[in-house]
């Protein structure tokens, strides 16, 4: 099951209640889908200050003020950190248990690191040096606008990186500590980089893929990836929504949310987890599309993932491909978007998918 503070930030989230915390602001105003205000934390004329929404967090682009929720709180207001956390799980009608500060702590200095991080990379998938990573892309036949709003990246090597982090503000004290414990070292070869959320939007771990090989072989945690065990890739965008389509692959799951036809969430090749299950659940989701691929083994992870499904009060469903595709992405690929569509009205039930 998700950490509570997760919970309450998704919660919240929903709730837009940014608006709330942050409305008093001066200059407060929405810019794009997020908000903007003059910064509480230097003097400021004009608003520099940007209050994300597709996640619990600020950033400052003129004093590098950066955090989360409650690090505004304790900072704005003087609340210590158990005040602030009492008052935002209050708010989201949510009792945190065994949730304490140097949890917080980690996950707030982890997050911080991996921003900057994604942002260097995906900047530098377009650089010469990510020529490969962004050939394969395109030879995937994602589009330019797919592969922007994906978030990829290029992982041009711990040296390089490490050396941009410091141009950015960070010690080599803070590299040492949190770096050195969150990234992994023997992983140069997994350039691609996926950018891995929690379902509050908190980016909490990082996915590399070596473009030249095929497989489970081809992807690596860049990350440790333990604290997003029961975190279903890209739940964050699409919490509690009626329909859920269940996938197995990142790609997979990447590409139907570029197209945009339904909400998805990717699950890994082990199949849906009881606490994956547990997580969609308690975000109020109706009904999960089930879609893992084909072949026997594929089919039987479909059904062990229904019983799962159907246990936690949810409908399931499944969206069964030909034998001829290996998974979804393959299926996208090799066909044209009203194929797509047409396969989105081919869910069926249970025994329809057992039959087929």
């Amino acid at each position: 099951m998700i950490r509570d503070i997760e919970r309450i930030y998704g919660t919240l989230l929903d709730r837009q209640y940014q608006k709330n915390l942050f409305k008093d602001l001066k200059g407060f105003q929405e810019k794009g889908t997020s908000h903007i205000a003059c910064c509480p934390f230097h003097e400021d004329e004009h608003p520099t200050f940007l209050v994300y929404a597709d996640r619990p967090e600020y950033f400052c682009f003129v004093c590098g003020a950066r955090g989360d929720w409650l690090s505004y709180l304790q900072l704005k207001t003087g609340m210590d950190f158990f005040g602030a956390l009492s008052l935002l799980a209050g708010e989201a009608g949510i009792e945190p248990i065994a949730y304490d500060k140097s949890a917080w702590d980690d996950e707030l200095s982890r997050t911080i690191l991996l921003e900057l991080m994604a942002g260097f990379f995906t900047t530098s998938l377009y650089s010469p040096a990510g020529e490969k990573e962004l050939f394969y892309l395109y030879n995937r036949r994602y589009a330019m606008g797919e592969v922007e709003g994906s978030s990829f990246g290029f992982y041009p090597g711990y040296r390089q990186t490490r050396e941009y982090l410091m141009s950015q503000g960070l010690t080599d004290e803070f590299l040492d500590e949190v770096l050195d414990a969150v990234w992994s070292r023997d992983a140069e070869e997994f350039r691609l980089t996926i950018p891995y959320r929690d379902t509050a939007g908190r980016l909490m771990g990082m996915i590399g893929r070596d473009v030249t090989e095929k497989g489970p072989e081809a992807y690596r945690a860049l990350t440790g990836l333990s604290i997003l065990k029961d975190a279903p890739f890209l739940l964050y965008k699409y919490r509690g929504s009626e329909d859920l389509l269940v996938v197995e692959g990142l790609l997979d799951a990447l590409l139907v949310d570029r197209i945009g036809l339904k909400p998805v969430a990717g699950i890994g090749k082990s199949g849906l987890s009881a606490g994956q299950c547990d997580t969609i659940a308690s975000y109020g989701t109706g009904r999960c599309i089930l879609c893992l691929g084909s072949g026997i083994d594929r089919k039987e992870q479909m059904l062990q993932a229904a019983d799962l499904v159907e246990s936690r009060g949810m409908q399931a469903a499944f969206l069964p491909l030909g034998e001829e595709y290996e998974d979804l992405d393959h299926f996208i690929r090799a066909t044209e978007l009203k194929d797509f569509r047409r396969l989105l009205k081919k869910t069926c039930g249970r025994e329809e998918f057992m039959r087929g």
